[in-house]
């Protein structure tokens, strides 16, 4: 479809072949370049969030007892969650007389305008995709660092390396490999988070939450330019191959060596 003429009358019918026309077209849209730049915003939130939070998490729940048990119940409960349903609970909760901002009237502070603010509702958004990736982070970062052998960490206590240390200069990097994975995994997951626009902002307010799948859904099935969507969605899977391959790669050299 991407390299052909597509639309309501020719859907069903002999399609043309236009060569990179539908490319020309797309990249010379601005709703394209604003749709990319939005992508990457909710991208880095949800990679930030994650990984950071995901591993001081991750570390925090390495041991064993009843408490860490029913709080890794907790994380996979919350991960298999379907979207439609995360994103309506959020929807619910981050609206004008839900409860956020009953807790914040509870406080002192206004209301807030999660959804609706042109200023406010991509960070929601970003936010809800991370709130929802996150428990996936923590159990991939957690079996890395459970498979970490116990006496690397005593040598290096025994080295005088502090906790911070032991972090920073023995933990993160055995992780690489881990952390190269789950950011790719991560990565694909907010170029996948099409449910969660639906549901919270619908693209709004204005385009300020329209991710790249979703300009592809908009375009195919509300303007019914089904060619120009196919190539949003075909140029939507360059860019995670671009970012993508390199981690791959590395990934592979570390296991070679």
């Amino acid at each position: 479809m991407s390299v052909s003429d597509v639309g309501t009358t020719t859907l069903i019918s002999a399609w043309e072949l236009v060569g990179l026309e539908n490319f020309g077209a797309v990249l010379n849209d601005a709703a394209f370049w604003n749709a990319a730049k939005v992508t990457a915003l909710l991208t880095a939130v949800l990679l930030v969030v994650d990984l950071i939070i995901g591993f001081v998490a991750a570390l925090a729940l390495t041991g064993r007892g009843r408490l860490i048990g029913a709080t890794l119940s907790l994380l996979v409960f919350v991960w298999t969650l379907p979207p439609l349903v995360s994103g309506s609970v959020w929807k619910f909760l981050l609206s004008g007389d839900g409860g956020v901002n009953a807790a914040l009237g509870m406080v002192g502070l206004g209301p807030v305008d999660w959804l609706s603010s042109p200023s406010v509702a991509l960070w929601s958004v970003s936010l809800v995709a991370a709130w929802a990736s996150l428990p996936f982070a923590i159990l991939i970062i957690r079996g890395g660092l459970m498979s970490i052998p116990p006496d690397v960490l005593e040598a290096a206590a025994l080295d005088g390396a502090n906790a911070w240390q032991r972090a920073t200069r023995v933990i993160l990097p055995l992780l690489r490999p881990t952390l190269a994975v789950l950011t790719i995994l991560l990565i694909l997951y907010a170029f996948g988070s099409f449910n969660f626009v639906y549901v919270l902002t619908g693209g709004g307010p204005g385009d300020t939450t329209n991710i790249l799948p979703f300009l592809a859904y908009q375009t195919a099935f509300r303007t019914y330019s089904f060619d120009l969507a196919s190539a949003i969605a075909v140029l939507s899977m360059v860019v995670v191959l671009v970012l993508s391959v390199p981690y791959v790669l590395g990934v592979r050299k570390e296991q070679a060596a």
